[in-house]
Parts: C-alpha cells; sequence; structure tokens
C-alpha cells in the first residue's frame, strides 16, 4: 500500500498488520547494519540513500579504422615497437588512443601477443605483414595461434620453439 505522505514505520506496520515486537525488531537490525545515512530516525529507509551521487557520462571512444592502422605501420617503421606515445603524437593525431590501445592495435598487426622480443624493432608494412604471416606458421605448427595471434602456453612451447631457432626475431626481419 502506498502512503500519499511520509509514513512511519509504525503506521504501515498497523496497515500490514505487522506486530510491533517484529518492527522494533527490524528498526535495530536496520540501525545496527546499515551503512550511515541509510535509516531514518524513525528506522524507515532512507530512498535518497540510494540514488546515485554523481552521473559519469561517457565519451563515445573512437572507432579504430583503415587509417589509424595505415599511421600504425608508418608509426612502427619511423620510430619502432615501444614507442607508443611517439606514435600517437606524430601519427595517430585526432584520435584519444592511449599507449595500452596502441600496443595492442600493433600486437594485433604483428601476429604476436607478447612484444617483449620486438621492443626497438622498427619495420615497414611489408615487414610488418612478413612477422605475421611468421608468427602465424609457428602459433599453427606449436598449436600456440589463439585468436589471431601467437600466444605462450602454460608448458613453455613458444619459449622452447624460439630458444631452438638460430636467430633471434628481429634480426631475421631488419635486414
Amino acid at each position: 500500500m502506498e502512503c500519499e505522505r511520509e509514513c512511519t514505520i509504525a503506521e504501515h506496520s498497523n496497515n500490514y498488520g505487522l506486530q510491533m515486537d517484529r518492527l522494533q525488531y527490524v528498526i535495530e537490525m536496520r540501525r545496527r547494519y546499515s551503512p550511515p545515512g541509510m535509516v531514518n530516525s524513525d528506522g524507515s529507509i532512507n530512498q535518497e540513500f540510494f540514488k546515485p551521487k554523481r552521473i559519469v557520462v561517457l565519451q563515445p571512444r573512437c572507432k579504430w579504422g583503415k587509417p589509424q592502422r595505415d599511421a600504425l605501420y608508418k608509426g612502427l617503421e619511423v620510430h619502432g615497437v615501444g614507442k607508443w606515445r611517439e606514435i600517437a603524437n606524430d601519427f595517430l593525431k585526432g584520435g584519444k588512443w592511449d599507449d595500452q590501445q596502441i600496443r595492442m592495435h600493433a600486437a594485433r598487426l604483428l601476429g604476436s601477443q607478447s612484444l617483449a622480443r620486438y621492443v626497438g624493432w622498427k619495420g615497414n608494412r611489408e615487414m610488418v605483414e612478413q612477422e605475421y604471416a611468421r608468427n602465424k606458421a609457428i602459433g599453427e605448427s606449436t598449436g600456440c595461434w589463439k585468436g589471431g595471434m601467437l600466444v605462450e602456453d602454460n608448458n613453455g612451447t613458444l619459449r622452447k620453439y624460439l630458444s631452438e631457432e638460430q636467430q633471434p626475431v628481429a634480426a631475421t626481419t631488419t635486414a
């Protein structure tokens, strides 16, 4: 039953037929275990407590498309892997890309979840695409190709495979 005016719990208890000792128990439990401000002085629930204190409006994110991908290729050629802020400042103008987003897109372009072995590596679009194809071949042969990327498994399969190779990854593609 809705009240047109603010009702006390005692008035509600009569309307709903609650016993007063039970009502007193409820009020005591509310007072004892509720956070400050949640219970009014009469033991009723303060509905204002549950209203949002502030509203956060999220700005729509910019979409990553062909122009951004082309700019990232150019950034990898000029600055190299790991220089995400420089790539953003010089080539990804107008977008609000943080370092993590740029790193993630570079990892997708190279086809490798870990970019640790690529730090400082520079390559143009063709070289990046060659690395992607190489990483895909390695991933498919070792079973470490997941979601379009070369990923390490719990057994260290990828680490073992790469340590058995003759030359490091960066040396094979920059020549």
